[in-house]
């Protein structure tokens, strides 16, 4: 830890650049952070004022530093992976919520309706980008970009600085993160996919006792209109539940660092 804020010696830049590293691994991965919208030069100023901010407070062995050369380029790497990891690892359990959009637009009859994500630069659904919209601004609400930079710097009393260790225990947590995101989408959708299959079989019993009836023109608007008023009424539901899923993410990340150390 440095003693002088206006004195460094070798081991205090090798340590700052370290955590520099580590800090911009998780700026390039984790939600909001790792959007597009927002300018290189913005964010890398974010990622060096966080640097500077945090650097006080961690505590280091000097002699665990690796030196100038190879050692040092290995430890590099390694910091941007444990970033990246602890980025990746919460935008998994997000992904969940924009899956459930697309899951209800497919039933909805908008599979084919597309548009552009502006925080990846790719297409998603409809219905997908709207709830990774509210899930992004709930997770800016209730303080979960603050979570994940709490979460990056408590890993560093986890994994020392360039000693992370990525064993099978990492894979093991990050396909359980991966599992996870399946059961989130199935929880935030479940009002709506719900709906529409009660929806759906109600049509096919219509089809069966009055055949003179198009169900194929009636099915697809009526389709849309429950997709629509379900999601209009189960908001406080989507947001309730959000809050459950972004106050765990913080017990996964930690989990998920301490299979690194």
């Amino acid at each position: 830890m440095p003693t002088n804020p206006f004195q460094f010696d070798s081991s205090e830049v090798i340590a700052f650049i370290l955590i520099l590293v580590r800090m911009a691994g998780l700026f390039l991965t984790a939600p909001f952070f790792s959007s597009r919208n927002i300018n290189v030069t913005v964010k890398a100023s974010w990622i060096l004022l966080v640097t500077f901010l945090i650097f006080p407070v961690i505590d280091f062995e000097p002699s665990t530093l690796p030196g100038p050369g190879l050692a040092m380029g290995l430890a590099v790497i390694r910091e941007v992976l444990v970033g990246l990891a602890i980025g990746m690892g919460a935008t998994m359990l997000l992904t969940g919520i924009q899956m459930a959009g697309q899951i209800a637009d497919t039933q909805m009859g908008l599979g084919l309706a597309n548009v552009i994500d502006p925080m990846t630069n790719t297409q998603v659904s409809v219905m997908g980008q709207f709830y990774n919209m509210v899930a992004v601004l709930v997770f800016l609400a209730v303080d979960g970009h603050h979570m994940l930079i709490k979460a990056l710097v408590d890993s560093f009393s986890v994994i020392p600085l360039g000693h992370a260790q990525f064993t099978p225990a990492l894979a093991d947590r990050m396909m359980n993160l991966f599992s996870q995101m399946f059961f989130i989408a199935f929880r935030v959708g479940a009002p709506i996919i719900g709906a529409l299959f009660i929806t759906n079989m109600a049509l096919g019993v219509v089809a069966r006792t009055v055949p003179q009836m198009n169900v194929f023109i009636v099915g697809m608007p009526l389709s849309l209109g429950v997709g629509l008023l379900i999601t209009a009424s189960s908001m406080s539901f989507f947001v309730y539940v959000m809050q459950g899923i972004i106050q765990g993410m913080y017990r996964d990340v930690v989990l998920l660092i301490q299979a690194m150390r």
